[in-house]
């Protein structure tokens, strides 16, 4: 019974994939695309698709069809690649308005699977878009964030501490210190522990990300109405690990929230709680009521837009510190000529302060310079088109997958 049930279901899924290629197929070809490299029938660019280096397999691709905007197609889904500032320019910056959507994977952003649609990288152009957008200017902005200078001084101090004491162990150093300081900028949670259990469910929560976020990695992006299959039907075992990275979403979002809330609620009469991104929002929110919603909705869209805080600056801080570390063990003159920079204007008998910045000009373009040589996301955050465009004579199709090669 259970076999002929999964028969049924592989026979349903491969009649539905192969349709929805060929239609792909069918109207990309009554329509110019960018030129495309060689593909598969039905499945497309699948095989081809880069699991590492996609920057660079994407301008080789763009090379050898002399053309700086290429196509794909995988499994009907189109992506468009632009492989030069001018192109990414014209298309995300000039018509931002038909660019400004996310590519909605059904098994990362849909409210019945994983659910992080409301988050920030998910999000698609629109009110509540713009809306979470500003809530995240109105507290980092330059001289509103300067609030926060004190907890990263200070964690990374903590941090060069425990590096003196266990040099090898700094990768793992400098990814605690990084996240210990978004955590505490953005709710006022204080770590104590390397293991400290609201680390390890942001930790846990953002692992369910990315694996959730892998486009090719689940047949129900391609074939949304999966969602609806019981996880006790056969093959569908992956509906239960949908269950466990929702709880895990929901924890991430939920428990770091509700503590600073409770903070707040607990110290509001001496004014004492700790200062942080939520609570600066949250008592904006006590002061002015929103017009457009209700303050539940408000509360929910500060929520997402702090949670999403963690997971766009915690591992990706790490990574260009980490960076940076190699690049001037590679380069030691440079190390050598940023130290007598730092001796010059600082001393010897304190710590470089954030107010010292603009007096360290030599040690800011080495940053700059190791964030240009070694982009932490060397192609950021995927776009996709809400409308249908054309652009330089090729079609650009509705709900197209754009990613900025540049």
């Amino acid at each position: 019974m259970a076999s002929g049930a999964w028969s049924i279901l592989i026979s349903v899924i491969l009649c539905a994939v192969s349709a929805y290629a060929y239609a792909g197929r069918r109207n990309a070809r009554r329509r110019l695309l960018p030129p495309s490299p060689k593909s598969d029938p039905i499945i497309g660019h699948l095989r081809y698709m880069p699991a590492r280096n996609e920057e660079v397999v994407y301008k080789t691709w763009g090379d050898e069809l002399n053309s700086s905007i290429i196509s794909l197609q995988v499994l009907g889904q189109a992506v468009i690649v632009l492989n030069s500032m001018d192109d990414a320019q014209e298309l995300l910056v000039k018509r931002s308005l038909i660019y400004s959507d996310r590519p909605q994977l059904e098994m990362l952003s849909n409210p019945r699977l994983v659910g992080w649609g409301n988050g920030s990288a998910v999000l698609n152009y629109g009110e509540r878009w713009r809306s979470q957008r500003r809530l995240k200017h109105e507290v980092l902005h330059k001289k509103a964030s300067e609030m926060l200078w004190p907890v990263m001084v200070k964690q990374t101090r903590q941090a060069m501490q425990r590096v003196l004491e266990d040099p090898q162990n700094i990768a793992a150093e400098i990814s605690r210190m990084t996240g210990e300081t978004v955590l505490t900028s953005a709710y006022g949670y204080g770590v104590s522990t390397a293991d400290d259990p609201m680390m390890k469910i942001l930790k846990i929560g953002m692992k369910g990300f990315s694996d959730a976020a892998v486009p090719g990695s689940f047949l129900v992006n391609s074939l949304p109405w999966l969602q609806y299959v019981p996880s006790w039907f056969p093959g569908a075992g992956w509906k239960r690990q949908v269950a466990t990275w929702r709880r895990e979403q929901e924890a991430m979002m939920n428990t770091p929230f509700n503590w600073t809330k409770e903070q707040m609620a607990r110290y509001f009469a001496a004014g004492t709680a700790q200062p942080s991104v939520l609570n600066s929002l949250l008592s904006k929110l006590a002061a002015h009521s929103p017009s457009t919603h209700s303050v539940e909705e408000e509360e929910d869209r500060i929520k997402w837009a702090t949670g999403s805080l963690y997971g766009a600056a915690s591992d990706t801080s790490a990574a260009a510190a980490l960076v940076f570390v190699l690049a001037v063990l590679r380069h030691p003159d440079v190390q050598v000529r940023a130290q007598n920079e730092i001796d010059t204007v600082i001393g010897d008998q304190r710590l470089p302060e954030m107010e010292d910045r603009d007096q360290l000009p030599y040690v800011g373009r080495i940053i700059k310079e190791v964030l240009r040589w070694r982009p932490v996301v060397p192609l950021g955050v995927a776009h996709a088109s809400a409308q249908e465009d054309l652009y330089n004579g090729y079609h650009v199709p509705k709900g197209a997958i754009v990613i900025a090669n540049i």
